[in-house]
């Protein structure tokens, strides 16, 4: 049975260009994330089109979908899109999230190594919310730790006021920082 939904997700995602949210604030406004949408979010998110992938990342961020939403694999979807050549906007959807993301132990370390790569990256906004990703994974899994505090203090150097501030940030949230 599809969804009663189904064909306005579709046009809101296919509507997204990168820019104006407004057939995703209308989708969002119109409709609750019940599961079954979430499902076929996390879906979306996790095809080849760059730009329904950003579209569907900003929908689940926008409906505040957590952890506790999604199942394992969902969760992993989404994750999965900070190892690969993902939008930079599916990216920080994604990166905005992680603090309510339940890390897997067999993606802690690609996940370290994909954020610290990002993490001295050219778009600011990854490289601050990478950092905060990093620790939130070192949070999850204390053996990160050590990498996660090495990440937060060369991104100390970084002049960004937007990587400073969420630094600050990061560090207020997690007491062994």
């Amino acid at each position: 049975m599809i969804a009663p939904w189904s064909d306005a997700l579709t046009q809101a995602l296919l509507d997204f260009n990168g820019k104006s949210t407004e057939a995703l604030e209308r989708f969002a406004a119109a409709h609750q994330p019940e599961p079954s949408l979430v499902a076929e979010l996390c879906e979306f998110a996790g095809g080849d089109d760059r730009h329904v992938q950003a579209a569907a990342t900003w929908l689940l961020k926008r409906f505040g979908v957590t952890g506790g939403e999604l199942s394992a694999a969902q969760t992993e979807t989404l994750l999965r899109l900070l190892l690969s050549d993902s939008s930079w906007l599916s990216r920080i959807h994604i990166l905005q999230m992680m603090d309510t993301l339940v890390v897997s132990a067999s993606l802690a370390a690609p996940l370290m190594e994909a954020l610290a790569a990002q993490a001295s990256g050219a778009n600011t906004f990854i490289r601050a919310w990478s950092v905060h990703g990093a620790a939130v994974v070192a949070d999850q899994h204390p053996a990160y730790r050590g990498s996660a505090l090495d990440l937060l203090a060369a991104s100390g150097q970084d002049a960004a006021p937007s990587v400073q501030a969420r630094l600050r940030r990061t560090r207020r949230a997690f007491d062994w920082c």
